[in-house]
């Protein structure tokens, strides 16, 4: 009868460590905010947590439309473990990508990649870098007019013939002022400021979702940035073009791989916006509302397990392959990797080695709503990657 008392004892204790180690997992895990799609009365995270809104009446979607109030989670829908912020709102759906598209990127303003000497006949200079211009900057006017392109710029230092300009920067959230002299080159017989410029970029991405009730589109689901300085380029216009597939170049430890596609004559659509979690723009296209609408899916709906992506690596068109969720993190700091994914599909494995730079943006579905993008490659082991959740991007997308 003691044994048994012994063993009964041992057991509660290991069940309420077993529990104990839940509810403090549940705690780092939890996200800070759930949402509740069309009067949902519970949303499970992580398969075994629950949240629960503090008012489970029913309530009219369209009345109470991101309207915020409280959620108790708890463990099995037993336990209570805490208490997050909740908001009530109508599902939306959008169109899945996939496709293939061109982005063409103007800045707003002109880039700063870095600073260079300048030889004058009395020595050698460095105006940009001497009056404070950084890398990184943007310069967006020169003497109080407003500079557009690179060649702009450079036409602006030729008129100075010498003299004094005013550059007006912008360095993150700031705006910063300047006088620069430019200093006579005597190789290239003009005047030069010591500065590496960038205005423009175009590449190939995939296309992420259609919004079919704002005319919204993403791609990507990261920004764009600079190579050099690895800041983020802001759009003052830019277009969605048509792409073709033209071949791809296999993934392997070390090497990224990458699509290769070329741009067709179609423009799709304008670009707005370029962050960190994509690039995106309006469409006037009809071509972009075909197939089949997605709901999308919340944070919390995202679980780790199967899914798959929808990309275009061969001259097929965007196809389903199978992958892994092996991961999901609510993280603040690293909101654009907020899953890490694996790639389980032979016939992908076999065509790209995994993930692939132009693979990008390739949406994620899961249970039959979009969840996320594929947003970045492990260098070290092309078959696995992060994935951003769809709800960012959307947030994002304004």
């Amino acid at each position: 009868m003691g044994k048994i008392v012994k063993k009964s004892y041992f057991l509660l204790l290991a069940l309420c460590l077993v529990v104990f180690l839940f509810i403090i997992a549940g705690n780092l895990c939890i996200p800070d905010e759930v949402v509740f799609y069309d009067n949902q009365p519970t949303v499970k995270i992580h398969k075994v947590f629950y949240a629960e809104r503090d008012n489970s009446d029913a309530v009219t979607v369209s009345t109470v439309e991101n309207s915020k109030s409280k959620a108790h989670v708890s463990l099995l829908g037993i336990i209570p473990v805490s208490e997050i912020n909740a908001t009530e709102s109508a599902r939306k759906y959008v169109y899945a990508g996939g496709s293939l598209v061109g982005i063409r990127l103007y800045t707003e303003g002109i880039l700063v990649v870095g600073t260079d000497d300048v030889v004058t006949s009395e020595g050698t200079v460095s105006p940009a870098e001497e009056c404070g211009i950084m890398q990184g900057d943007i310069i967006t006017e020169v003497n109080d007019e407003i500079v557009t392109s690179v060649s702009d710029f450079s036409n602006r230092v030729t008129a100075s013939d010498g003299e004094n300009i005013s550059v007006t920067v912008k360095r993150g959230d700031e705006t910063f002022y300047y006088s620069l002299k430019p200093a006579y080159s005597e190789s290239e017989n003009k005047y030069r400021c010591g500065l590496w410029l960038r205005d423009s970029t175009a590449g190939i991405g995939t296309l992420t979702f259609a919004d079919p009730q704002t005319k919204t589109l993403a791609t990507l689901g990261h920004a764009i940035c600079d190579t050099e300085t690895q800041a983020v380029l802001p759009v003052g216009e830019g277009d969605i073009l048509g792409a073709s597939f033209e071949g791809c170049i296999p993934g392997q430890k070390g090497s990224t791989g990458q699509i290769k596609g070329c741009f067709t004559s179609d423009i799709l659509g304008s670009l707005a916006d370029n962050n960190e979690f994509g690039v995106y723009g309006t469409y006037s296209s009809a071509s972009f509302e075909t197939g089949e609408l997605y709901p999308v899916a919340s944070q919390t709906e995202t679980e780790t397990g199967s899914a798959q992506i929808i990309s275009t690596v061969s001259a097929d068109g965007a196809q389903f392959y199978d992958i892994e969720i092996e991961k999901i993190t609510y993280s603040k700091e690293k909101m654009s990797r907020s899953m890490v994914i694996k790639v389980t599909d032979q016939d992908l494995l076999n065509t790209t080695g995994g993930i692939i730079q132009g693979m990008s943006g390739s949406p994620i579905i899961q249970n039959g709503m979009i969840v996320g993008a594929v947003t970045h490659v492990f260098l070290n082991d092309p078959t696995r990657g992060y994935g951003v959740f769809i709800e960012n991007m959307l947030d994002a997308a304004g």
